[in-house]
């Protein structure tokens, strides 16, 4: 054996693992994530801060809006059928409104005919009477005589002449926003359109009295495309609902 000491051999520093091999030994590398960020400290990607459990969400959980088109009926509702027009586009009357106003015209008339029937009838019944004697067969002649034409002469002013002044419309039809209107469209509602019309359902008013007359009015019900009674067929008139002036 040799006298001299020995040593333990002498071995180059190593790298650390994934290191800067130009790095000197030792230095601290650096935490995992984004360079300069501490190692626990809120990260971009993976480990990014959550919502604590049960904060809303955008995604999952969100109020979402409602499947298919807003304007769409829901599943299941039958669809509504399209409204009835004239020619013209306006939209037809219904046949209760224009019951309605039937009524009130047929209440109008009533008052008028009333009025000007007592007031008319009853002084030329009186005065026939005083020249004739009471018991002069003129007296009831004359009395019905003139009833039956102030009955058709307010009549005649409440379905012509106030149509032709208020665009279609008569007292009741006016109250219930409806006019009457010609079939053809851009053609005007004349004097003689509307008393054609007029005719006709006094026709059907004289045949009320054997009942024969109310298929004129309840025509409308089932009539195609254009719900019109029977007294508008003739004289080639609708019945449309008009917009509030």
């Amino acid at each position: 054996m040799s006298d001299q000491p020995q040593y333990p051999p002498q071995y180059p520093p190593q790298q650390p693992y994934g290191g800067d091999p130009q790095a000197p030994y030792g230095p601290p590398a650096q935490s995992h994530g984004s360079p300069g960020q501490a190692y626990g400290a809120p990260q971009d990607a993976y480990g990014a801060p959550q919502q604590p459990y049960g904060a809303p969400q955008d995604a999952y959980g969100a109020p979402q809006q409602p499947y298919g088109d807003p304007k769409q009926q829901p599943y299941g509702a039958f669809p509504q059928p399209p409204q009835p027009t004239a020619p013209d586009g306006r939209p037809l009357a219904d046949p209760g409104i224009r019951l309605a106003a039937r009524i009130v015209d047929s209440v109008v008339f009533a008052l008028i005919t009333a009025t000007v029937a007592a007031v008319i009838a009853g002084s030329a019944v009186s005065l026939v009477a005083s020249a004739a004697g009471t018991d002069s067969p003129l007296v009831p002649t004359i009395g019905i005589s003139l009833v039956v034409i102030v009955v058709f002469a307010v009549q005649y002013v409440l379905e012509v002449e106030v149509p032709i002044r208020w665009n279609g419309q008569t007292v009741g039809k006016r109250a219930l926003k409806i006019a009457m209107a010609p079939i053809e469209p851009y053609t005007a509602l004349t004097r003689g359109r509307l008393t054609y019309r007029f005719l006709v359902a006094l026709f059907f008013n004289v045949l009320a009295n054997c009942y024969v007359g109310y298929v004129d009015s309840l025509w409308c019900l089932w009539d195609k495309p254009y719900r019109q009674c029977l007294h508008d067929k003739p004289a080639r008139t609708v019945v449309v609902r008009v917009q509030p002036q």
